[in-house]
Order: structure tokens, then sequence, then C-alpha cells
């Protein structure tokens, strides 16, 4: 009984010197820490977007530039569309681009000044005019995309009934799409609340909120 005893005490103190061994080994993360990494984290994505961005710009440039210079040759509505995706694309990652600088100088520290204030806070730390242009992006593909299939599925319809008030319209529609789908609710319902930006967050009612996010939602899905 006494080994059994002492047998058992052993045990029990070589447990507490492995623990106590391991607790003063392993590192535990304080929150000054994780609050680095996630600087860190926040940094290393906005320079990657800076990247991509400038990368975009540069590119898009140049198509556009070329599409510009080729308008005489190749003065179709087609043309004419893809040149207006391409300054849709164009001016979404200006726009990106826009928004992360301000991130990085300004830092959305607001100063009272209540235009200028509301302006950066529903544009850029709101990112409404990033949203705005990829809304008005993936529009212009569906344009692109409603003109084609009836260009080529049904030719003879669209040599009869295709007008160049059409082109127009395409040409106009991503835009219009974008502003009411994103900007016009953006300045309605982001306000600055104790300092701090709140995207989409003030509504008349319960009811508009979850009529636009669904109707968002599913645009978004869809596409």
């Amino acid at each position: 009984m006494d080994h059994e005893v002492l047998s058992t005490f052993d045990n029990s103190s070589e447990a507490l010197d492995n623990a106590t061994f391991y607790s003063s080994t392993t590192e535990i993360p304080t929150t000054s820490s994780l609050s680095i990494r996630q600087s860190l984290s926040a940094w290393t994505v906005v320079a990657i977007g800076l990247v991509v961005m400038s990368i975009g710009c540069c590119a898009n440039s140049v198509v556009l530039g070329v599409l510009i210079r080729a308008r005489r040759e190749f003065g179709s509505s087609v043309h004419t569309l893809i040149t207006n995706q391409s300054m849709l694309d164009l001016f979404a990652c200006v726009a990106g681009m826009a928004m992360m600088t301000t991130m990085i100088t300004h830092g959305y520290r607001y100063n009272g000044n209540q235009i200028l204030d509301g302006a950066v806070c529903v544009l850029f730390e709101g990112m409404s005019l990033a949203a705005y242009g990829m809304t008005a992006e993936i529009m212009g593909l569906v344009v692109i995309t409603v003109e084609r299939y009836f260009k080529i599925v049904h030719a003879i319809a669209h040599r009869k009934y295709y007008r160049y008030w059409m082109t127009k319209l395409g040409v106009a529609l991503p835009w219009i799409v974008g502003i009411c789908s994103v900007l016009l609710p953006a300045f309605v319902t982001t306000r600055i609340v104790n300092g701090r930006c709140v995207r989409f967050g003030i509504w008349v009612n319960e009811a508009s909120k979850m009529v636009y996010l669904s109707v968002l939602f599913q645009f978004t899905d869809y596409h």
C-alpha cells in the first residue's frame, strides 16, 4: 500500500513538473501581438491591392488608347461598347487606388468638416466609389453579352431592328445602374456616427433595408 501511495505521488509530481515546464516555455499571444499581426496583414492587403490596381490602370489605359485610335477602322456598335467597358474598368481601378491611397495618407480621420468628412466617408471609407465602378463593370459585360447574343443568334432581326440609339443606351446604362444601385443608396444611408463611418447603416425602416439587400444580393449572385 505504501509503495502504491509513493508511486502515485511520484507520478503526480512528474505531471506537475511537465505542466510547469510546458507553461513556462509556451508563449501565450497577447493583445498587442495580435494587433501587430492584424496591422501587418492589413498593410499587406493594401500593398497587394495597390500593385494590382496599378497594373489594371496601366493595362486598361493602353487598351483604351488603342481602341480610341482604331475607332475609324472599327466603328461598330460592339467596338463602342468594348471601349466603354475599358473605361469602366479603368474607372474601377482608379477608384480602388484612390480609396487605398486615402486610407494610407488621410487615415479616415474626421476633423469636423461636415461636407468633406461626409464625402470621404461615403466615397472612400464606405467604398462606394469602388463599388460603383465594379457594379458598372458587371452591367457593361451584361450589355455586351446581350448585344452579341442578338447579333449572332438573331442576325436578321438584329440587322432589321437595331438602331444607333440602342448603342448609346448600352453605353449609358452601366453608369446609370451603378448610380442607382450604389451611389444614391450610399449617400442616403451612410453617415458618420460618433466619429466612425457607418456604411449603409442608416435606413428609414427595416423593410427598405431588407428590400435593398435582397435586390443587391440577387443581382450580384446572378452575375
